[in-house]
């Protein structure tokens, strides 16, 4: 509907014996109104989008989802353990690059260990491995690094991961400990990438969760407790935490499962093996990446599948590569078939 034929369509409905011309006063009194009428007619159409939970902006789904208490999460804090010379005091802030983190708990007091959180929120911080430099002086101290990830940080949600999570919880029944409840309380754990359910694992009562991080790796021994003490802290079974009373809740990591890959390239330009090595290292992290973010989308009998196809596709994506054989994981040419609790690493990869 646009201004044009809304403005056609007036002057049809004006008397032939009228001047309908362009300059005549009936002409010049409905193109301004036209124009707004096809304003309406574009406005109409973006409220009738912004509607619908399908087709809504991030704004509006927001205001649809909150309807069901449904809200997008928030980026969170990355937590770090940090290893010192001497003690420090709780709330000394550290710096790593552009950023900054501070002290905020004793992990370990005899070898002076503490936990660490960034001031900024977001994955930016789940690179920061190395040495730190104190923000105000600390005396006696000579030595201070950051030696692993505990909690990583997360960015906000994605519009489309918000609305995919929306639908979602809108299709099942979450309900007073059932499974689609437990997945549901844990992955808005914060720290939290994936989950898998295991019910009546050792017995009636019981029930074992099987955690990813949010970078979907092996959750931090930290990152474990902490989900243990929201869902089912000690005393067990006895409903302190997010679990029912009468429920047994054992929290665990994903277990790793390194993978040996060897292949046979052809290459252009005079390059070798060892000068892919790297890229090609990559390439297939990334493709076990893709299967670790689809792990906790399958029930608890739910096994991964890594195929030697798929790594052929990776190597042949990379540059001056030419041609790929032989390729192998583990020993087999076709295909590994993981366990459900296990999620695919790149162990050793060997190009010839």
């Amino acid at each position: 509907m646009t201004a044009d034929k809304i403005e056609q369509r007036m002057l049809g409905r004006v008397n032939h014996a009228f001047d309908r011309r362009e300059g005549s006063i009936i002409y010049d009194a409905t193109a301004p109104a036209s124009i707004e009428l096809s304003e309406l007619y574009i406005m109409a159409d973006v409220i009738l989008k912004e509607t619908f939970a399908k087709t809504a902006s991030r704004e509006f789904l927001k205001l649809r989802a909150s309807e069901f208490n449904i809200y997008p999460e928030e980026a969170t804090f990355a937590e770090v353990e940090g290893k010192f010379n001497a003690p420090v005091p709780l709330g000394s802030r550290f710096n790593f690059e552009e950023y900054n983190f501070i002290v905020d708990e004793v992990i370990d007091d005899a070898n002076h260990r503490y936990k660490m959180r960034c001031e900024t929120r977001g994955r930016g911080a789940n690179g920061c491995i190395g040495y730190i430099t104190p923000v105000v002086p600390v005396n006696g101290l000579t030595s201070a690094e950051i030696v692993k990830i505990i909690t990583p940080g997360e960015d906000e949600e994605d519009t489309e991961v918000f609305r995919k999570r929306y639908f979602e919880m809108l299709k099942s029944k979450a309900y007073g400990g059932n499974g689609a409840d437990y997945k549901e309380k844990v992955l808005a754990i914060p720290g939290v990438g994936g989950v898998k359910v295991y019910r009546c694992w050792n017995g009636g009562g019981t029930v074992k969760l099987v955690v990813t991080n949010s970078e979907h790796g092996v959750a931090d021994s930290e990152l474990i407790k902490m989900v243990q003490n929201k869902i089912d802290p000690v005393p067990q079974g006895k409903g302190y935490g997010i679990a029912p009373i009468g429920h047994t809740v054992t929290v665990v990591s994903a277990e790793p499962s390194p993978l040996t890959i060897t292949a046979r390239v052809t290459l252009s330009g005079g390059r070798t093996p060892q000068d892919l090595q790297p890229i090609a290292t990559k390439a297939i992290e990334s493709y076990l990446l893709g299967i670790r973010k689809g792990w906790g989308e399958n029930d608890d009998r739910g096994r991964d599948t890594v195929r030697t196809a798929y790594i052929v596709a990776e190597i042949l994506k990379l540059p001056n590569v030419i041609d790929v054989d032989s390729v192998t994981i583990n020993g087999r040419s076709d295909k590994v078939l993981l366990e459900a609790h296990q999620i695919p690493t790149v162990g050793r990869l060997t190009l010839t």
